[in-house]
């Protein structure tokens, strides 16, 4: 009898000893802020670890790197196969929302200990069956950057809650001005990555990707795809966008814009600086243009247009052992309170209520105040299925820019690839 319960106690001991041992696939294994306090501190090995450690002094974490070769989910899915799931996946929801599963990530409602400092509605995309499926971290909602310095030149402001016909006015202004040296707005279909640049015309129309709450099907049809596409083809054809826009890509598309040569695109305050540094070395500037952000022009039957946002989040592989708690508990220190507000500083919005902002920049300012009038577009980032509708999307608007479809047949393409995709 006691020798068998030596086995048990020993086998006890040893299951404990490495039950607090865990891994971390995550995009970046440095997590360096670039600002503020934490200046050249990573708030996963200066901040949230040692903070893991007071709790759990046994545990151990093994930090493994995302390979962003293709922007596919190669790593996770090695992972994955190898029945190795990582504890805690951190990626852009590109990728991680492939995970974002009942049967897969942990439920964090009794897990996660400062759920009620997120801000309202923040936490909903996120829920399945009730429960909070995994974290978002702070994002970057884009908004509609207007190149002020064209705007002087062509004598034309813009109003702050614009209409299409008002976008059609300026983009007019720009042709006759500048001759098609410089265009209204970027449009490009070469490849997937930017996809969102191009999407968010959709809400300028009131179409829908979905039902809230609801990915089962598309609705980007019935609710008025269509018009979209109208609209898309309308700028090719009055030479408001490059010719041969269907065959651009979004790094041609950022490059015109640090250029200077389009009036109105959509585009990121974290963006701005780098793309104006690479513009003012390559000599195509000398100093950047000044912007103003205002929303997506609208159609006359839409009230507000929601804007894009692009965040990463936080999943936790569901395991029912100790690890769930150790992960979760790492998880609460990397997106706190704290972490957001230095992270502010990086010209991402935080999404908690015990955020201080730490930057006060104008453009910043304009993008936070749009995504608070006017909400947010749901592209489906949340969905488990986002990574295989993607794709299907850039075949078809290469047709709709090269007028090779009709805008009815096009939107009811998109409509069935969509649908596909989801049912796969």
């Amino acid at each position: 009898m006691k020798k068998h319960l030596f086995i048990f106690m020993a086998a006890f001991i040893s299951v404990f000893s490495f039950a607090q041992n865990i891994t971390f696939l995550t995009t970046d294994t440095k997590m360096i802020l670039l600002s503020g306090e934490m200046k050249g501190k990573s708030f996963y090995y200066d901040y949230a670890l040692p903070k893991l450690l007071k709790d759990f002094p046994d545990a151990k974490v093994e930090l493994l790197q995302v390979d962003l070769k293709t922007g596919a989910t190669l790593s996770l899915d090695a992972l994955l196969a190898s029945g190795q799931a990582p504890n805690i996946y951190n990626d852009t929801l590109v990728r991680s929302s492939k995970l974002i599963l009942p049967e897969y990530a942990l439920p964090l409602d009794t897990y996660i200990r400062d759920l009620g400092k997120y801000n309202s509605g923040v936490l909903d995309p996120y829920k399945r069956n009730g429960k909070v499926l995994a974290l978002p971290v702070p994002g970057a909602p884009q908004g509609m950057c207007i190149n002020m310095d064209m705007m002087k030149e062509i004598g034309y402001v813009v109003p702050d809650n614009w209409t299409i016909f008002d976008f059609i006015v300026m983009a007019e202004k720009v042709k006759d001005y500048y001759g098609g040296k410089k265009f209204a707005t970027g449009m490009f279909a070469a490849n997937t990555s930017g996809d969102y640049l191009i999407n968010n015309w959709f809400a300028s129309f009131g179409a829908k990707f979905y039902k809230p709450g609801d990915y089962s099907r598309t609705t980007i049809r019935e609710t008025g795809g269509a018009k979209a596409y109208e609209f898309f083809q309308a700028l090719a054809k009055n030479k408001y966008i490059p010719d041969g826009a269907a065959m651009l890509n979004d790094d041609d598309y950022a490059a015109e814009w640090a250029k200077g040569n389009y009036a109105a695109t959509a585009f990121f305050a974290a963006w701005m600086g780098p793309y104006w540094d690479t513009a003012i070395q390559q000599k195509f500037i000398a100093k950047p243009f000044e912007v103003k952000y205002v929303p997506f022009p609208r159609d006359f039957s839409v009230k507000n247009v929601p804007t894009y946002m692009m965040n990463a989040a936080f999943v936790i592989h569901k395991t029912g052992t100790a690890k769930d708690k150790v992960a979760a508990r790492l998880v609460e220190y990397m997106n706190d309170g704290y972490i957001q507000s230095q992270m502010s500083l990086a010209s991402v919005i935080p999404n908690r209520s015990d955020v201080k902002m730490l930057m006060d920049d104008k453009n910043l300012n304009a993008i936070m105040g749009i995504m608070k009038n006017n909400g947010l577009f749901d592209v489906g980032l949340t969905n488990a299925k986002f990574s295989a509708t993607r794709p299907v999307h850039f075949p078809i608007l290469q047709k709709v820019l090269n007028l090779a479809i009709a805008p009815e047949a096009a939107i009811a393409e998109y409509e069935k690839a969509l649908n596909e995709a989801l049912e796969e």
